[in-house]
């Protein structure tokens, strides 16, 4: 005859209801018993977890806002998590509780700048005059992208090359601003026939395209740029993107 027994904790609700078995097993006749019962003090044992609180996302979001300076000064692979943690006055070990690598940081910054994008198309998307509102956004966007968001993005776009998970977003990003940019379109023209369409999914390559190269010619130029020169440059793109944006999408009579 031998004895055995086992207990098995189970976590609920932040209590551990505590299971304890014991099999006494003869020859001819197995005999078992259970017992359970749940222990006042099982919060020691394992407590339940518990969901980002406000105040700890928006610390993250703080977190966000000042390590950008850094990945645009340092770059993305000469930046350390110790360089991160003390540009937030934060011990490494406490810093890593919200973010445990620099792909991390990454990938947050992106989910965050596609609620912002998704946000600014709202905008333009329920204004009275969308078009009038479209230009003022990206008027706004190539006159005050400072080099530090134009050096990041920069990184951001080397970064995705060797992470799935940021190219993954990157192309979600992407996927997300030219649809935003065709029903912007739409809205604009009031037409969405499947011509027009075709047309404004063209328009929308190009205007990215346009607003991603003047972020990448500000940050390659950034210690050599003449500021009128810089505006100069600024004026020609946002003239393309108004031809672009207004050009009637009827195609021309063959």
């Amino acid at each position: 005859m031998n004895e055995y027994s086992f207990t098995i904790h189970i976590c609920l609700t932040g209590r551990v209801i505590r299971f304890a078995a014991c099999t006494r097993t003869g020859l001819r006749k197995p005999q078992s018993r259970l017992r359970a019962w749940i222990s006042e003090d099982s919060l020691m044992d394992a407590p339940a977890a518990n969901p980002m609180t406000t105040a700890a996302s928006d610390r993250a979001s703080d977190i966000l806002d000042k390590v950008k300076s850094v990945f645009a000064l340092n770059g993305f692979e000469g930046t350390s998590m110790q360089d991160l943690a003390q540009a937030t006055q934060m011990s490494v070990g406490n810093f890593y509780r919200y973010f445990p690598s620099k792909d991390a940081i990454v990938t947050a910054l992106v989910k965050r700048d596609l609620e912002e994008i998704e946000a600014l198309f709202d905008a333009v998307r329920s204004a009275e005059d969308p078009g009038a509102m479209f230009m003022t956004l990206l008027r706004h966007e190539l006159e005050t992208l400072p080099f530090e968001k134009a050096a990041l993005w920069s990184e951001v776009q080397a970064a995705s090359y060797r992470c799935p998970e940021i190219t993954a977003l990157m192309r979600t990003m992407d996927e997300t601003v030219r649809s935003n940019v065709v029903v912007a379109l739409v809205r604009i023209h009031g037409d969405d026939s499947p011509e027009a369409r075709e047309i404004f999914e063209t328009r929308a390559q190009l205007l990215m395209a346009l607003v991603h190269g003047f972020a990448q010619r500000k940050y390659c130029a950034c210690e050599t740029a003449d500021p009128a020169k810089t505006a100069a440059f600024a004026e020609l793109v946002l003239s393309t993107l108004h031809d672009t944006i207004f050009a009637s999408p009827s195609k021309p009579a063959k």
